[in-house]
């Protein structure tokens, strides 16, 4: 990373700029720019770093290392730029024309690229909503069979006589326990108020289905097969 002049001003090398995009991506976003001194980058607070990092075009300046606002990204003191703005005073008309050219072509590239960007966080943050809707989906749909199982169970008065008072009691609470839980879980499907998935209700859902195995002996049949507890994405039990 080289220093300018400047005190408080710093310039970064490509390679620079993407190592501390990647390892530091939370101070990097405080960098100031270097011609005014506000917040250079913090639009990007939200944004996925490898995102951030594509799109350095838009908030460096490949010329002198600068990182700037956007207001200065393309009026700013750099010195590379002013030496080429004297060159040019020296160019014939054809040459000129075929610098603008060029520097149209470069500025729709980047302009594609900034665009590609935005598209692939688009598309990243709504595969994550969908794996995050699934998941929600396959617990709701668990927790509302353990529901009818336990409802099942509470209804069948002449197994639960043979199982005496305390065992008809639990049992009922337990189903009061699983609506609850299912209703839950159901509107976090529907309607998600939390980041990721009610974990704690979905704990005490399984809870409730090893303790009613416990009681009954019975479990939950999903096509001829026990319905399991554990997701896809849990991590495997310890051996």
């Amino acid at each position: 990373m080289e220093h300018g002049t400047e005190e408080d001003v710093r310039r970064f090398a490509k390679a620079d700029l993407d190592d501390v995009i990647k390892s530091k991506f939370k101070t990097f976003l405080k960098e100031p720019c270097a011609e005014c001194g506000k917040p250079a980058v913090k639009r990007f607070n939200g944004t996925m770093s490898f995102i951030v990092g594509q799109l350095a075009d838009s908030y460096w300046c490949n010329e002198c290392g600068r990182i700037l606002c956007e207001s200065h990204r393309y009026q700013h003191k750099c010195e590379r730029l002013d030496q080429q703005k004297e060159r040019n005073k020296h160019l014939t008309h054809d040459q000129m024309a075929a610098r603008i050219a060029q520097e149209e072509a470069l500025r729709q590239a980047r302009d594609e690229e900034t665009k590609a960007a935005a598209r692939q966080e688009a598309e990243a943050h709504e595969e994550q909503r969908q794996l995050r809707r699934g998941r929600r989906e396959l617990i709701a749909k668990k927790a509302k069979q353990l529901e009818d199982f336990l409802q099942g169970i509470c209804r069948d008065t002449d197994t639960n006589a043979r199982r005496g008072p305390q065992a008809r009691d639990e049992l009922l609470d337990m189903w009061t326990r699983a609506k609850r839980i299912a209703l839950t879980l159901y509107n976090e499907f529907e309607h998600p108020t939390l980041p990721g998935l009610a974990e704690d209700d979905w704990r005490d859902a399984t809870e409730l289905y090893q303790r009613a195995q416990e009681l009954t002996g019975m479990y939950i049949s999903v096509e001829g097969e026990p319905l399991s507890m554990r997701n896809p994405w849990d991590q495997p039990p310890p051996p």
